[in-house]
């Protein structure tokens, strides 16, 4: 499971916070391609964050090219 200290009082936003930690795991080769990521409900319990939070972290990650989603599979990172 993917486990992040993502501070609140912090001036970027937790989305942000979220997304750059999984950009940094994918980059450094710590996550994989093909590798499937934990669903938005489930790493949003994982982390005590909205679904929003995360949904909003895998959106901006899949605008960037570094993860895809498949309909009702997951997420999984594309580098």
């Amino acid at each position: 499971m993917l486990t992040y200290t993502l501070e609140k009082q912090k001036r970027e936003s937790l989305y942000e916070q979220l997304y750059r930690f999984i950009r940094e795991d994918i980059l450094s080769g710590r996550l994989h391609s093909g590798e499937r990521l934990p669903s938005k409900r489930t790493l949003a319990q994982h982390l005590e964050v909205s679904t929003i939070t995360v949904k909003n972290a895998y959106e901006q990650l899949m605008a960037e090219g570094y993860i895809y989603g498949m309909e009702k599979r997951g997420y999984y990172p594309s580098l």
